[in-house]
């Protein structure tokens, strides 16, 4: 009993201790009983990292609630799905790029417009595709966006999480549920990551083992995605990823919907130093590599299925110009920081303002 007592003590102290002298970073992820990564629902917190305060809505998305109803009263609908740059935990909401893209939509367009951010760290256009087939198609949306990260969503799509390919076929995997044991199981682990600065401590202790090679599997990866002849894994990559944006246009279209989509620059496309350091490090001249690959590969892949294209890049770099090279990303993280959220959804409501009012499909026009 003492033995125990003493144990107790020992951890609530040392949660005590953590919470105020060296908090963590804590987590706020779940996952749903079919097997789909989100945020924990209807989450509050802080990332002490970011200093950011970190709110959650009830479909598990770093949003404000919305209805689930059919857009009523001229309200137009996107919703916005992507990963760790759409869910921004590095910046404030109201400073993040969905919310931002409403903002500007709503000075632009001439009815009212609700962006809908599913944006959850981790998730590839694999996962999107998933969320959207099962759940998000009950949101109702007028247009929905992809949101494409050029440095790892090749390498996520390769892990056929929800979609297996089968010769030339890419097959959606049969959706299985956790049993009640594991699903609550997975839910203490999370609420614990998400509440607990001493668990996560030794969580992120024994995670950490495997971090340094796991960035460095990633960064090999944008490599080869430069790579002026591509590799066979990387044509995988691609050819997967066709097919899941093939699909996700189909699916767009069943429900009235519009489909759009748009690269998120490489921070080497816009950050000389990034890409002189990488060179550097993996020994290589400069006619190996074109930064500008993974961008006019998912360009053109856009314009063969027919779904409209949205290009931020000359933005970024017209930005960078005319700033003094003034820094859109989070050197040593790799996200936007403020400024960039605000360069990109200045860009994306721009273009995503021109496919709507040049839309020939009346189920999603924009009016009073």
């Amino acid at each position: 009993m003492a033995v125990v007592i003493s144990v107790c003590v020992g951890l609530v102290l040392g949660e005590v201790l953590l919470r105020y002298a060296l908090p963590q970073p804590l987590g706020v992820w779940s996952q749903t009983r079919d097997g789909l990564n989100l945020l924990r629902p209807s989450f509050n917190g802080y990332m002490h990292k970011f200093h950011t305060h970190v709110h959650t809505n009830a479909l598990g998305f770093r949003d404000v609630e919305h209805d689930l109803e059919s857009s009523k009263g001229g309200t137009y609908r996107i919703l916005l799905l992507g990963d760790s740059f759409m869910e921004a935990l590095q910046v404030e909401f109201e400073e993040s790029f969905p919310h931002l893209l409403e903002e500007e939509l709503n000075k632009i367009l001439p009815c009212r417009v609700e962006v809908i951010n599913a944006g959850v760290s981790g998730w590839g256009t694999d996962d999107q595709v998933t969320y959207f087939s099962r759940r998000g198609r009950e949101l109702h949306p007028n247009l929905v966006l992809f949101a494409f990260t050029l440095h790892n969503d090749i390498s996520d799509n390769l892990e056929e999480r929800y979609h297996l390919r089968e010769g030339e076929i890419l097959r959606p995997k049969p959706v299985t549920e956790a049993s009640l044991f594991r699903h609550w199981s997975l839910e203490i682990r999370s609420y614990m990551i998400s509440h607990s600065h001493l668990y996560q401590l030794a969580y992120q202790s024994w995670k950490s083992m495997g971090a340094a090679e796991a960035g460095s599997r990633l960064t090999e990866h944008v490599v080869e995605l430069m790579m002026v002849e591509p590799g066979a894994k990387v044509k995988n990559g691609w050819w997967i990823t066709k097919q899941l944006l093939a699909e996700a246009n189909r699916l767009s279209k069943l429900g009235g919907a519009q489909m759009a989509a748009f690269p998120i620059p490489l921070i080497y496309q816009v950050d000389g130093r990034a890409y002189a350091e990488l060179l550097a490090t993996y020994q290589l001249s400069e006619g190996q590599l074109d930064p500008n690959n993974p961008r006019a590969m998912l360009l053109h892949i856009l314009e063969e299925e027919n779904i409209p294209r949205i290009d931020i890049l000359p933005e970024f770099l017209r930005y960078i110009s005319t700033s003094g090279g003034q820094p859109l990303y989070i050197r040593g993280d790799g996200h936007w920081n403020r400024i960039g959220h605000q360069v990109a959804a200045s860009a994306v409501s721009r273009q995503v303002a021109d496919i709507i009012r040049h839309s020939d499909s009346p189920e999603i026009h924009c009016s009073k």
